[in-house]
Order: C-alpha cells, then structure tokens, then sequence
C-alpha cells in the first residue's frame, strides 16, 4: 500500500489529478467516486504530510 500511496501523491504534486484517481482506482478496484474522494483527501492532507514540496 505504500508504494501506491507514493505513485498516487506522485501524481497529485504533478498536477495529474485524473491519473491519480486511475491509478488508485486500478490499485485498489474501487468506485470512480471512491478514489476522486481518496484523491481529494490525499491532496488535502499532502502540504501538511511534505511541507518542503
């Protein structure tokens, strides 16, 4: 899990926000509404988790 944690905050620092989304989805086979939440979380939560990025 953490390396898909590390590919989908990759994406998200990368402004790639869809691909982020697909690449959560395809890891974990959940809904599309499912990983836009996890995404959006992610993103939320990324400053506060890399403050130097």
């Amino acid at each position: 899990m953490d390396n898909l944690l590390e590919n989908v905050d990759r994406e998200i620092l990368s402004g790639r926000f869809v691909h982020a989304i697909k690449v959560y989805r395809d890891a974990s086979g959940c809904t599309a509404r499912e990983a836009m939440d996890f995404v959006r979380e992610r993103d939320a939560v990324l400053p506060r988790d890399r403050p130097s990025l």
